[in-house]
C-alpha cells in the first residue's frame, strides 16, 4: 500500500487527456446498431424528489471496446470471451500514438507504415495499446450532420493487424467507427482475426492529435454479464 500511495503525487502531476466522445442523443452510431437515448425520468420541477434519467443504449455506442466474443463465428469456444471476463489490466498500459492523418477514406494502414513509424519513433512492445490517429474525430457530428463520419472511413490492413498480433499488442484503437472500412467489413475484416487472438478493439476515440508518441493509457469497461462490448471512458496520462 505504501508503494501505491507513493505513486499518487507523480500521477497528480501528469496531464489527463480525455479520449472519449460524449454520450448524447443523435451522435453517430454504426448503421446496424441501436441509437443512444437519454430520457428524463424524474425532476423536481415535475414533482420528483430528485433529477435522474433513463439510459437506453447499445453496447457499442460512443467510445467503446469490443470484447473478443463480438465478431467470432468459427473460433474455438475458449476464444469467445465476453466483456465481464476481460482482465481489468487489458486496457491499462503503455499507449502508442501513430499519426495516420494522411490516410484517406477506404484506404488502409499497412505493416510497412507501422514499421516505418517504429524506425523513427521507437519499437512496439508486448502489452502496448496502439492508437491510430486518422483525424476522423473531426467529422464527428450530431444528426443530421453525421454522414461524413459514418459513410466511409480509413482502416487497418490485414498485414498491419497480423503485425500487431506478432508484437503481442494488448489492444488497438481508432478514431473511426471501426478499424475495418465498409469494404473490409463486407469481405475480410480484421475484427475476426484480432479478436480471436484476444486483442481488444477500441473505437470512436477522439483528441488523439494531443498525444505524444508514448503515454499511459487507462480505460475500463462496464461489467456487463455476457456483454459483447462496453462503453469506456478512455484517458491518456502524459
Amino acid at each position: 500500500m505504501s508503494d501505491a500511495l507513493a505513486l499518487l503525487p507523480q500521477l497528480r502531476d501528469l496531464r489527463m487527456i480525455d479520449l472519449s466522445q460524449t454520450l448524447e442523443e443523435h451522435m453517430p452510431h454504426f448503421p446496424t446498431h441501436a441509437m443512444f437515448f437519454h430520457n428524463l425520468w424524474s425532476a423536481p420541477e415535475r414533482g420528483g424528489r430528485s433529477l435522474h434519467y433513463l439510459l437506453v443504449m447499445h453496447e457499442h455506442n460512443g467510445t467503446h471496446v469490443d470484447a473478443p466474443v463480438h465478431f467470432l463465428n468459427d473460433a474455438p469456444p475458449e476464444a469467445h470471451v465476453t466483456i465481464e471476463r476481460v482482465p481489468l489490466g487489458k486496457l491499462m498500459g503503455r499507449g502508442v500514438h501513430i499519426d495516420c492523418r494522411g490516410t484517406q477514406a477506404g484506404q488502409y494502414v499497412s505493416k510497412g507504415y507501422i514499421r516505418e513509424w517504429e524506425d523513427h519513433h521507437g519499437s512496439l512492445k508486448s502489452g502496448d495499446i496502439v492508437l491510430f490517429d486518422f483525424g476522423w474525430s473531426a467529422k464527428w457530428a450530431l444528426r443530421p450532420n453525421h454522414q461524413a463520419y459514418i459513410e466511409n472511413w480509413p482502416g487497418i490492413g490485414m498485414d498491419a493487424a497480423e503485425y500487431l498480433l506478432s508484437k503481442q499488442a494488448a489492444a488497438l484503437g481508432v478514431d473511426t467507427l471501426s478499424p475495418d472500412p465498409p469494404e473490409a467489413l463486407r469481405t475480410r475484416p480484421i475484427h475476426t482475426v484480432v479478436l480471436e487472438k484476444q486483442m481488444l478493439i477500441v473505437e470512436n476515440l477522439c483528441n488523439l492529435d494531443q498525444l505524444p508518441d508514448f503515454f499511459i493509457f487507462l480505460a475500463f469497461p462496464l461489467k456487463i454479464r455476457e456483454g459483447s462490448g462496453s462503453p469506456i471512458r478512455a484517458v491518456a496520462l502524459v
